[in-house]
């Protein structure tokens, strides 16, 4: 007897994991797509290095994970069920003795160490990945700005609000020869520099051998500033990267870190309201982490009752519980904001209410 249960257990599992695998590609696509698209958006838009555009990516694979994992999981056993189902092998097995929760019992294993696997990566890599994300963003993207691309005889920008005329251009030397700049001003005309030589280094243009022309509200080229050399800051950076401080949220700690966080934080005083949110992600970094096994509770019966197979019919049934997961997950955290329900209840208000659902279908289909 044992020997035909480890058996049926190797079967089923063997069932749940070529679906699983399908879904975690399915999901995982869906999640990144529109990413995907904002990264390349990156490349040709902003000009950002396709290797910096590369690591962002890998960067944003296991948040993605966590969440495809429960997903993955909920069609696994939807598809996996109904097809043993239409082939009336859950008729079958129920004929041999096998109650339906011990049927079920491999799909709960595979819940359990799913849900595991979901924890650790939330906890080891999930807040590691984020935190290495938003820093190399910030790096690459938000503080940076290209330097401007200089060409003769054109117009060209170098900063907001300043405009450059170049006669002349060593491209070796990167010298600018017969220069004009206009710095827009927040009334009147622009300030007017013109030099003989200039050169952009580090954000500083520095010119040699020229005026600066403060034109009247009239309209007339009265004062002249002149000078050999002069540097002018041109802000082609908003900011030295390096200066800025790294700062963490709730996406970059783990529970251990968010939990003393938030009691560092009443300790100081800080609003109810603060604190409440963060309380919704500190028991949200909890809730969808079982949000794999309370999908086995629901997917096993609910593809075990389906007269018709396929993951086709798979993935529609998972989009409407995924839909209907975090329907009930949003109401939960608002419900929580408004402090109808503790942050506890409202984040796990849809694992509850789900969990219970398919409790209930399993108990049903021992009948």
């Amino acid at each position: 007897m044992p020997t035909t249960i480890k058996t049926v257990d190797k079967y089923i599992l063997k069932e749940l994991l070529e679906p699983f695998l399908f879904g975690m590609a399915f999901f995982v696509a869906i999640w990144l797509i529109d990413l995907m698209m904002e990264l390349i958006n990156l490349i040709f838009a902003k000009g950002v290095p396709a290797s910096v555009v590369f690591l962002l990516f890998v960067y944003s694979l296991a948040p993605t994970l966590v969440i495809s994992f429960p997903m993955a999981l909920l069609l696994s056993n939807l598809v996996a069920f109904g097809r043993m189902s239409s082939d009336s092998e859950i008729i079958a097995l129920k004929a041999g003795g096998y109650s339906f929760s011990r049927i079920v019992a491999p799909a709960a294993i595979a819940g359990i160490f799913i849900t595991g696997l979901t924890f650790l990566f939330n906890e080891k890599l999930v807040p590691v990945a984020n935190e290495k994300f938003a820093h190399l963003f910030r790096r690459e993207v938000t503080l940076k700005r290209p330097l401007p691309i200089i060409a003769e005889n054109r117009f060209f920008e170098a900063g907001p609000g300043r405009k450059f005329f170049v006669r002349k251009f060593d491209q070796a030397t990167k010298n600018m020869s017969g220069v004009v700049m206009y710095e827009g001003q927040a009334r009147g005309f622009p300030r007017v520099i013109e030099a003989e030589m200039a050169r952009i280094d580090a954000g500083v243009c520095k010119f040699w051998k020229g005026r600066i022309s403060d034109i009247h509200l009239s309209g007339e080229d009265r004062n002249y500033t002149y000078f050999e050399t002069m540097e002018y800051p041109i802000d082609t950076h908003f900011v030295n990267p390096d200066h800025v401080p790294d700062s963490k949220n709730a996406s970059t700690m783990s529970l251990t870190e968010l939990y003393g966080f938030i009691r560092d934080s009443e300790k100081k005083g800080l609003s109810k309201n603060i604190i409440t949110q963060h309380w919704i992600e500190f028991w949200s970094k909890t809730s969808i982490p079982f949000a794999g096994l309370i999908f086995v509770l629901i997917g096993a019966p609910l593809g075990s009752q389906t007269t018709r197979s396929g993951t086709g019919v798979g993935i529609g049934m998972s989009v409407v519980i995924i839909f209907l997961y975090y329907v009930l997950f949003a109401a939960g955290k608002a419900f929580a904001k408004g402090a109808f329900l503790t942050p506890f209840v409202g984040v796990w208000f849809p694992n509850f209410v789900i969990g219970a659902i398919g409790i209930w279908l399993i108990v049903k289909s021992k009948a």
